[in-house]
């Protein structure tokens, strides 16, 4: 029997629902894609009342279906902790909560997500976790209104969708996200972290600095092809960061595994759109 879910990536200034489905050769089938060119900062705004009505209404066709969100924000706070080893997810939940209260001013204005490392160094039976915080708002908010129409199989950032993205391929996978605000590369291997770092910009020169210098730096990207996105990963960003560094660059696609239904494929090709389909494998596989 197939399954089917929607998943919502929500980024500053885009967000994309897609609809995704199982099929009978254990691969996936995207059967709906809509984009949006609004997304957090809109919900910030004089007009947030307007934008939430739109952002709302991409899921009225479906609605009673269970739902994915991926809230995608300007900037991330990460902490490496130790966390027991094979810790149940609520011991995992409360030593996250134990740590925003000591490395937060104010805890309870953040989300967090958290996910283990490849190698962990464990001493005393400790393991390596990044936590990575995160404003609540306006992501909260918008979560508590889409669970008024659809049970909420995932809320969260696009740290574990990334990771569980190399899951299915036994190697190394590594992502380099180059945003307005921010530029972040993440490197996993079988559903676990073996590197993550973010540096926060305010300008084009400094993605392109801190870009180069995460590529030339990491041992992962010598090995692997890296796959960018976000608003700054254009043609001329790609090359230059290809030529600066020797590495190889791919724009984000979508996963060999997932069909897209022949009207919905150019509707699939933005950063959102990804990052929607790459939360709907994670849940659907979890």
């Amino acid at each position: 029997m197939s399954k089917s879910l929607l998943a919502c990536a929500i980024g500053n200034e885009e967000s994309s629902l897609v609809r995704i489905k199982t099929s009978g050769s254990g691969g996936y089938i995207v059967t709906a894609c809509r984009t949006l060119a609004l997304g957090s900062k809109g919900l910030e705004g004089k007009k947030q009342s307007v934008v939430l009505k739109k952002m709302l209404s991409l899921t009225d066709e479906w609605r009673g279906d269970a739902l994915a969100i991926c809230c995608c924000p300007d900037s991330y706070l990460p902490l490496n902790a130790y966390f027991p080893g094979d810790a149940p997810a609520e011991t995992c939940a409360e030593q996250c909560r134990i740590e925003a209260a000591h490395f937060l001013t104010r805890p309870g204005e953040y989300l967090h997500d958290h996910a283990a490392y490849t190698v962990s160094g464990t001493r005393d039976l400790l393991e390596k976790h990044l936590v990575l915080f995160y404003r609540a708002e306006p992501f909260k908010t918008l979560a508590e209104k889409f669970a008024e129409r659809h049970p909420l199989h995932f809320f969260g950032s696009p740290l574990l969708p990334t990771v569980h993205r190399s899951v299915s391929t036994g190697e190394t996978t590594v992502f380099l996200d180059l945003e307005k605000s921010h530029v972040v590369l993440i490197a996993a291997k079988n559903g676990r972290l073996e590197y993550f770092n973010c540096r926060r910009i305010t300008e084009r020169k400094e993605a392109e600095y801190f870009a180069i210098h995460e590529l030339q730096g990491s041992q992962a990207t010598r090995r692997s092809v890296i796959t960018v996105s976000g608003k700054l990963a254009d043609k001329a960003m790609t090359a230059l960061l290809e030529k600066e560094t020797s590495c190889r660059l791919a724009t984000s696609s979508i996963p060999e595994r997932v069909e897209v239904a022949g009207r919905e494929r150019r509707g699939c090709r933005s950063a959102t759109a990804a990052k929607a389909i790459s939360t709907a494998l994670m849940t659907l596989e979890n």
